[in-house]
């Protein structure tokens, strides 16, 4: 376990909250040095994380992944961790895994994930490389498509005016008298008529968007039935949007979409109905730890627990790098144009060409395991149903854990499916696939830990929310409980927040609580806490 001072983030407590300075206190602040106490310091525990290791990454991804973390000195957890997820959104509702050998149950690899990281570490420009496919594959169909639209306004106009003079004739032979010449023409106007096909508008091939509302994304999938990817470079501030006033139905439409296999219909005035037939959304973006937490704290205390957050099974936390270096050389093109290709021919892929089954009654192809990788999987089921969650004994973990059923056939099928855009024979999910979805599986458990562990003790991380005001001096000398959760801080909010704060900071010598009352006979008694003189209170 790591002891971290969330003041920075990462690193030792600092000085400030654990000096050599002796202090006094009491109704004033004034009394003798010994009446204080040194101020303690403030710790929390930063869970302890598996680094990933490289031989886990699928081959055709290694050495391009491994190269961009080097040149940017970030870890590699942030680049590995986007790309698994955005190759998932490219297979998408294309294909998918059926886990049992005989049971139709499946899965599609349709996976939601972030990164948890402090400002300045490179979260950004790491998600950017990790994403550069998509905007390739973006860049590539919008010329298509302009192509395409410039091909269908001719053949938009041609058939208006076909239609136009069909309606001209059979206007002209109505008003004439109907001989049997006139009758004859009107006929095979009609006919023709009758036989004109309205051209189709081509659809915009769509990989992913920053933003959207629900019936904009509906209309998006209806074009795009294998899916889009949902990028955010900061993720709380979208899942945060799905709880504000008018956007009520946004939480439920994405909860859904996270399946990838449910069908969609919407029915509005101006826009008519949209059918979608697979309601298939990624997600993936940045998250700050300090931003994370307040979020987290609602999905542990059960008020906004509805599973969304275990749904973000790519969310990892690393360490940071030891130690930076200034790199400066060349990227490893032969490894970039290797990822790019295989995302690329994923986008396009046949999967029944490439060892998926599709039967006459079967919605989706789909892959299973090799009858080797068939062992391992249930070896790890069983593990998983039988011991390790009766095991535990944290409440959101259990829900977590839970939907690892799902996550490891899906990491296994997009591990797969990339070995053989790199050039493996198809067929359907090998061992190797299968033993490093397994210990993907593992890695992102501790990684959950650490993440939920940040909400773990809420008292002491409140109180260093209050600390860092103090000592910022927010707060005069003798403030109230409502002086401050009337200004809407961060993990500050509530009356009981705000007092089991200060509590902890009693413990630490950072305040003492002075007792006001109302008068003889008059009001109740109220508290006011008096800063610690080393703080510079007035």
């Amino acid at each position: 376990m790591k002891d971290i001072n969330y003041v920075d983030t990462h690193g030792p407590v600092k000085s400030d909250l654990s000096n050599d300075m002796s202090v006094t206190s009491g109704s004033g602040g004034g009394d003798g040095p010994k009446q204080w106490g040194e101020i303690k310091p403030i710790k929390c525990i930063l869970g302890d994380v598996e680094k990933l290791p490289l031989e886990i990454i699928p081959g055709p991804f290694q050495a391009w992944i491994k190269d961009v973390c080097y040149r940017m000195q970030c870890p590699i957890d942030f680049v590995a961790a986007a790309a698994i997820t955005m190759t998932g959104s490219v297979i998408g509702a294309g294909c998918a895994m059926r886990p049992k050998q005989r049971d139709n149950w499946q899965v599609i690899p349709n996976l939601w994930g972030g990164v948890v990281g402090r400002p300045s570490i490179l979260k950004t420009p790491a998600l950017e490389q990790a994403m550069s496919p998509l905007s390739k594959l973006e860049r590539n169909a919008k010329e298509k498509h302009d192509q395409d639209a410039a091909a269908y306004e001719a053949e938009l106009a041609a058939y208006q005016a076909n239609k136009s003079a069909l309606q001209d004739i059979m206007r002209k032979c109505a008003k004439e008298k109907k001989s049997g010449d006139k009758l004859n023409d009107f006929d095979d106007a009609k006919v023709s008529y009758r036989n004109l096909e309205q051209p189709t508008e081509p659809a915009w091939a769509r990989y992913k968007t920053n933003d959207s509302t629900i019936e904009k994304m509906g209309e998006l999938l209806a074009d795009n039935p294998r899916g889009i990817l949902l990028f955010r470079d900061e993720l709380v501030g979208l899942l945060d949007s799905w709880d504000r006033e008018g956007r009520e139905q946004d939480r439920a439409f994405y909860l859904e979409a996270w399946n990838g296999y449910s069908s969609y219909t919407t029915d509005r005035i101006g826009r008519g109905t949209v059918y979608t037939e697979n309601l298939c959304v990624s997600v993936f973006g940045g998250i700050q730890p300090t931003k994370l937490i307040s979020y987290l704290y609602g999905a542990a205390n059960g008020y906004q627990n509805d599973g969304l957050t275990q749904r973000l099974q790519l969310l990892v936390y690393p360490d940071e790098p030891a130690r930076w270096e200034n790199i400066d050389q060349y990227p490893d093109h032969g490894a970039e144009e290797q990822y790019f290709s295989v995302i690329e021919k994923l986008a396009g892929m046949d999967f029944i060409k490439h060892g998926a089954t599709k039967g006459e009654h079967d919605r989706f192809p789909y892959f299973r395991f090799t009858p080797e990788a068939q062992e391992i999987f249930n070896d790890w089921l069983t593990e998983l149903q039988t011991e390790k969650l009766r095991r535990e004994d944290n409440p959101i973990m259990v829900e977590h854990l839970g939907k690892y059923r799902s996550l490891l056939p899906s990491l296994a099928l997009i591990f797969h499916l990339i070995d053989i855009a790199g050039g493996d024979a198809p067929d359907n999910v090998s061992v190797m696939a299968t033993k490093r979805a397994a210990a993907w599986c593992s890695y992102l458990e501790t990684h959950a830990r650490r993440i939920y562990g940040l909400v773990s003790d809420i008292k002491i991380r409140s109180a260093e929310q209050l600390y860092k005001k103090i000592v910022a001096k927010k707060l005069n000398n003798g403030f109230t409980v409502r002086d401050v959760y009337r200004n809407q801080w961060h993990l500050l909010s509530d009356r009981a927040a705000v007092q089991d704060a200060c509590d902890e900071l009693i413990d630490l010598n950072v305040l003492k609580p002075e007792e006001i009352k109302g008068g003889i006979g008059i009001g109740k008694p109220h508290i006011k806490y008096l800063i610690n003189p080393s703080l510079g209170a007035e």
